[in-house]
């Protein structure tokens, strides 16, 4: 198929609100047809047709489970699509807000998001690690006399992935501000979970701070608490 004509259909499938939404929502983690009948507010026939046309697009899969079909996104490429839509257009309807611990801290495809994502990134700014953004998706780079400080975390900022960028601001669609992007965002994050830092919750792309990870990011980073319950104990 013509990428043209793919990328057409894909839009015409994005295109309907509800389906958008209950995208949104399979964000926080599976979920069943009852779940999102529920959540939307709407008739589980019309939820259910929705369904099928975004698993006709290959944007959701599903499983049976018992009696009942779950549905998933189908790939973090999809997940990150979709927060891409809303951090352009603006916030989601209030049936798409998503849950404290998503706002909080999360794994956009493979970095860190959120709240924990958006601070990591400043404070790399501020500190001179990160040479400062022009533009909202401009690629970045490190200054040269700070490599060793990601190198103390286990990143290697001089190493070069292939057919992908290096790092840039990627706008996050909670805080409406940018987390760092890329194969350098993405060692940060395989750092971050190396070293004990965070967790993952098992039911959606949320992370926990452990106390050590909170321990780390007020010695390291200079960062304080994000919230109360943004730690696992």
């Amino acid at each position: 198929m013509n990428p043209g004509t793919s990328a057409a259909r894909l839009a015409r499938t994005l295109s309907d609100p509800l389906r958008l939404t209950i995208l949104q929502r399979l964000l926080e983690g599976p979920a069943t047809v009852t779940s999102l009948v529920v959540a939307m507010d709407e008739a589980q026939s019309k939820v259910s047709n929705h369904l099928a046309v975004l698993q006709d697009g290959r944007l959701v899969t599903s499983e049976r489970s018992g009696r009942q079909r779950i549905y998933r996104v189908a790939d973090p490429g999809v997940a990150q699509l979709v927060e891409t839509l809303f951090a352009v257009g603006g916030a989601p309807p209030s049936a798409a807000r998503p849950a404290d611990k998503l706002v909080i801290a999360r794994t956009c495809y493979d970095h860190l998001a959120g709240r924990l994502g958006v601070a990591i990134f400043d404070a790399l700014v501020e500190r001179g690690v990160l040479l400062p953004p022009r533009g909202g998706a401009e690629d970045l780079g490190v200054e040269a006399g700070h490599a060793h400080w990601l190198e103390a975390l286990g990143v290697d900022a001089g190493a070069r992935v292939r057919k992908r960028r290096m790092a840039y601001a990627c706008l996050d669609w909670t805080e409406r501000r940018p987390h760092l992007g890329g194969a350098l965002g993405a060692q940060l994050c395989r750092a971050f979970f190396d070293h004990g830092w965070i967790t993952k919750d098992m039911s959606s792309r949320a992370v926990f701070l452990t106390p050590g990870g909170r321990r780390a990011l007020r010695r390291r980073f200079g960062i304080g608490p994000l919230e109360p319950a943004d730690v696992r104990h």
